[in-house]
């Protein structure tokens, strides 16, 4: 009798102490740490959503540019860099990449994350009735933008096998490159309704990029005709101390995982005026073998010009080359990148000058793998891989994939 009593007891304990606490969960102020997502549906929460859509492209953009160019002929993994020790990052060196291989499958995912935030973003924005006109407007731009920006990138980085780029979306079919550059462009054709005159610049020249990407000089050609022109400013992913620059992480002073191929060393001993644009950061090697690291991301604030007026014009000139219709000579555009770097004119500009110019001007950027692919001068011997792959952790969580 004494033991049911207890057992009694104790249970009716556990009842009241139940309620209190069920009545403390619901009782207590929205937490300060967090937003619900339902809350972020607002007018005065759609800064903070599309500040968070900025943080992920951001995050996405120097993952996925420092990894193209690992595997592109930019940069090297060579065991005797001091820290030097990523088995991934010799992987995509080398084309041999495993799918299971982490520093993809966290790449994907930063890029995935993106495509969804910014689409996330458009259909917010459509359950809002905004007061503020030029708030809505610019989170419709952002939206677009960057949904735009994020299909540009599994267009021109990923491949479902060694030699077939392209993505996909929301666990969907995969989607070819040349079909999911034609959806980029739907959303910066969409972008463009919101954009003032300096966003208007650089969507076409993202527009432009993709273009010349598929070889489409003619069209390429018109979209940099609205581009970026000289004197205007780059478009900047910005970083801090917190959310610092990936090149900076892994492909520079914060560790070394990569250096730069040593032409850039040549281009600069050929021409030491070069030093201005072609940015080395010398490291010694375990063997005293002198590597050079980039010089772009030398801290972990440094920022990222992810479309400058410099790419436009030399995509203008590469337009020029192939017989498209242009405002200026080849001549006349390579001239003005190089004079804002204070390097002499040249004389002549053919189509081997232009891609070593590309090269110099574009380094650390992500360009390089697409143009080695467009231009046919793919390093890696057949059957390994020319792009970064979709990870098996995407063929496990989607249905319309199979190994």
């Amino acid at each position: 009798m004494k033991k049911q009593s207890i057992i009694l007891i104790l249970l009716l304990s556990f009842l009241v102490f139940n309620t209190a606490c069920d009545k403390f969960a619901t009782d207590i102020d929205p937490s300060i740490s967090q937003v619900e997502d339902d809350r972020l549906t607002s007018e005065d929460q759609i800064q903070f959503v599309i500040n968070g859509v900025h943080t992920r492209f951001t995050d996405a953009l120097d993952v996925n540019t420092l990894l193209s160019d690992i595997l592109s002929d930019e940069l090297i993994f060579d065991e005797r860099v001091p820290n030097a020790t990523f088995p991934q990052f010799r992987e995509i060196d080398t084309g041999d990449i495993l799918r299971t291989n982490n520093s993809i499958d966290g790449c994907f995912d930063l890029l995935g994350e993106l495509r969804f935030f910014a689409d996330n973003l458009i259909e917010r924005i459509g359950n809002i009735n905004f007061s503020d006109e030029d708030l809505e407007a610019e989170a419709y731009y952002y939206g677009y933008f960057y949904g735009g920006v994020a299909r540009m990138f599994y267009a021109a980085y990923f491949g479902l096998d060694e030699t077939t780029p392209g993505g996909v979306i929301d666990a969907g079919p995969f989607i070819p490159a040349a079909e999911m550059y034609d959806k980029a462009a739907e959303k910066f054709a969409e972008a463009l309704d919101y954009a003032d005159a300096y966003q208007t610049k650089v969507v076409n020249t993202l527009l432009a990029r993709m273009d010349l990407y598929q070889s489409d000089y003619t069209s390429a050609a018109a979209y940099a005709a609205d581009g970026l022109m000289e004197g205007d400013a780059p478009y900047q992913a910005k970083y801090d101390i917190e959310d610092a620059n990936y090149w900076w992480t892994q492909g520079g002073r914060g560790r070394s995982q990569v250096v730069l191929d040593f032409r850039f060393k040549d281009y600069v001993d050929e021409d030491p005026a070069e030093a201005a644009r072609v940015l080395l950061d010398p490291i010694l090697g375990s063997d005293s073998t002198t590597f050079y690291r980039q010089g772009k991301y030398l801290k972990e604030t440094s920022p990222f010009d992810f479309v400058s007026w410099n790419e436009n014009y030399l995509m203008l000139a590469e337009c020029a080359l192939k017989g498209a219709t242009t405002d200026q000579t080849a001549l006349d555009y390579v001239n003005a990148v190089r004079s804002s770097h204070g390097l002499d004119d040249l004389d002549e500009v053919d189509m081997d000058v232009l891609m070593e110019e590309r090269d110099k001007e574009l380094m650390c950027t992500g360009t390089r793998a697409p143009d080695q692919l467009r231009w046919d001068i793919w390093h890696l011997k057949a059957g390994l891989w020319q792009y970064l792959c979709i990870p098996e952790s995407e063929f496990n969580a989607n249905p319309n994939l199979t190994l």
